[in-house]
């Protein structure tokens, strides 16, 4: 008895409708709108997610085009960032919500300053004046005055 109640089910289970294969169903794709590759280029975050914590002007240096050189340090939600901005004359407009360069540099906080993620030798302070200092290697390389 035991014997055809499980050769039954096993019938049975055969039997059942299976579900259906991908070739069955009808094609219900869902459009995609064409969007750009964005592999390789900055994408903007949304606008509250970063915001612009201080820049200072370097007085040391020149971009190769001959503009004045100053740094903007920016917060993305739990990250900070370093980057230069070059600016020509004596005039720099900033944003309250900068966009991220391919040329920022990720820094981390290491105790009474910040360390460059990408080159570990480079380190950020800000001075009881509110000047940043950038370091080398433990070496101090500029002194850059605060502007905003």
């Amino acid at each position: 008895m035991l014997l055809w109640l499980t050769v039954g089910l096993g019938m049975f289970s055969c039997t059942q409708k299976q579900p259906p294969k991908a070739s069955d169903v009808e094609d219900e794709t869902i459009a995609v709108p064409n969007q750009p590759d964005t592999a390789d280029q900055v994408v903007p975050m949304p606008a509250d997610s970063a915001h612009l914590l201080g820049v200072w002007f370097d007085e040391t240096i020149k971009s190769p085009e001959g503009a004045n050189v100053a740094y903007q340090v920016i917060a993305q939600q739990q990250r900070v960032f370093i980057q230069p901005v070059a600016f020509k004359g004596k005039k720099l407009q900033v944003s309250d919500q900068p966009v991220v360069s391919p040329y920022a540099t990720e820094i981390r906080k290491n105790g009474d300053h910040y360390v460059s993620l990408e080159s570990p030798e480079d380190a950020y302070e800000v001075d009881k004046e509110g000047n940043l200092l950038i370091f080398h290697q433990g070496k101090l390389v500029v002194v850059c005055k605060k502007i905003l």
